[in-house]
């Protein structure tokens, strides 16, 4: 048996890629299927390839074995990557700040490098982008400005993929494959235009797919999404996800301060100075989505 990475998922079968870039189409066994586990892109997997026979294409391999991962993300559904871009647009379609902070907070409980494209510059006028620097100032996060039509900001995104296994993230329509084609041109993915009339983009990634990138590392390209909810996350472990709250964990006048209303708490005294507005209004809907949950 061999060892390797699934770099494509689809229909229940998997490409999983040996040390050597050989790639094999395999099938899960039965008692991976019925886990509670689904295989990912980015899965590091003990495998069977199956025995190829003159004039075939090798048929099926078998998956025996999941090995253990060090972090992983349901949407996308992604496994064992370095960091995570997110890609939003300035506009066509709005930026939807709430569903970045959402990705933000789940890819800090995954321990993940983050870098924020704020991609289609080209089309936003110079007021705007003004505008949005003081909307996010202060911000607790590295983010750069992109176009895919224009090339800007490819070089740096390029800098920051570089020897790293990437993911790339954000809602249909924001220019993920674009960014990518712009990347590496012979990439060739397929791009869309955002609706019209819901002013939201159309799916053009069907499914993830890991790619290697000529000038070292490799990306996974997602399918977009407009939803993300948190499973897993205590109301008490929500302040851990905003790193812009570390400095002032444990300076509130009460030890269990939720920072919410409390007197003497060090995060509300705050914001708007070190901790964002927007950051904070963020903070406290998800505190009261995961109470709520929790039934409290």
């Amino acid at each position: 048996m061999l060892e390797g990475k699934i770099v494509k998922a689809a229909g229940g079968f998997f490409t999983v890629r040996n040390r050597q870039g050989e790639d094999f189409v395999c099938r899960a066994r039965g008692m991976l299927k019925r886990g509670s586990s689904d295989l990912m892109v980015g899965d590091r997997v003990v495998f069977e390839p199956a025995p190829v026979h003159p004039g075939s294409d090798g048929g099926d391999g078998i998956i025996e074995k999941l090995l253990p991962r060090s972090n992983q993300l349901y949407r996308p559904p992604v496994a064992n990557v370095d960091q995570l871009i997110i890609v939003m647009a300035i506009k066509e379609p709005e930026c939807d700040w709430q569903l970045v902070s959402r990705m933000l907070v789940l890819a800090e409980k995954e321990n993940l490098k983050i870098n924020i494209s704020l991609n289609k510059a080209d089309l936003a006028g110079s007021g705007q982008i003004a505008s949005l620097k003081e909307k996010l100032n202060p911000f607790p996060y590295p983010f750069f400005f992109t176009s895919a039509r224009e090339e800007t900001g490819i070089e740096h995104l390029r800098k920051i993929l570089n020897e790293n296994c990437s993911v790339f993230a954000g809602p249909s329509g924001v220019g993920k494959s674009s960014l990518l084609n712009a990347l590496q041109p012979g990439l060739a993915l397929q791009t869309g235009l955002v609706s019209d009339k819901i002013k939201r983009g159309k799916h053009t990634t069907r499914q993830a797919e890991l790619l290697a990138l000529k000038s070292g590392g490799s990306v996974v390209d997602t399918p977009g999404f407009t939803r993300l909810e948190f499973s897993d996350i205590k109301p008490a472990e929500l302040s851990f996800y905003f790193p812009e709250f570390q400095p002032l964990l444990g300076q509130c006048s009460f030890r269990d301060c939720a920072h919410l209303s409390e007197p003497g708490c060090a995060v509300l005294s705050e914001v708007g100075a070190s901790v964002n507005p927007m950051r904070y209004e963020h903070y406290k809907y998800f505190s009261e989505e995961l109470s709520r949950q929790e039934g409290y």
